[in-house]
């Protein structure tokens, strides 16, 4: 019989200024990035909106007005390749609204994209890169 495997969550973010969608570019990766991160063990059997809520003030400062809508709108796989860990996004629908962004020390810039336009190809790669691009073919 085979072992059950153990799998991380990743929540993101796909914040969106009108036509226009955050990107990042993580610092310790090189990687295309969006805003968001792991959910922490003692945050499972919470309200999982507190975890992502948490990973954005983090990642962007205190300092930014969001509207995230609850419904996942994206579930992908993702590996982690500092770790190796395998993980599952979550992708969750945000409005930007205002604010300043503040980015962490993680990430080495952020932008926004047009969503007619971005080839994803150009800043993110492998798992994170299907991602973005099933979020432009459905939400683009």
């Amino acid at each position: 019989m085979k072992e059950h495997g153990y799998f991380q969550i990743t929540q993101k973010a796909f914040i969106r200024k009108n036509n226009f969608l955050l990107v990042m570019k993580d610092k310790k990766s090189g990687e295309g990035d969006l805003p968001g991160g792991r959910m922490n063990q003692d945050e499972f059997f919470g309200d999982w909106l507190v975890s992502l809520n948490r990973e954005l003030q983090e990642e962007l400062g205190n300092n930014l007005q969001l509207k995230i809508y609850p419904e996942v709108i994206l579930v992908h796989k993702h590996f982690i390749n500092l770790g190796k860990h395998p993980c599952i996004i979550l992708g969750y629908h945000a409005d930007f609204l205002g604010g300043e962004i503040q980015i962490s020390d993680e990430h080495e810039y952020y932008e926004w994209v047009d969503i007619k336009t971005y080839k994803p190809e150009l800043l993110f790669s492998e798992y994170m890169l299907d991602a973005v691009k099933l979020y432009l073919k459905n939400y683009g």
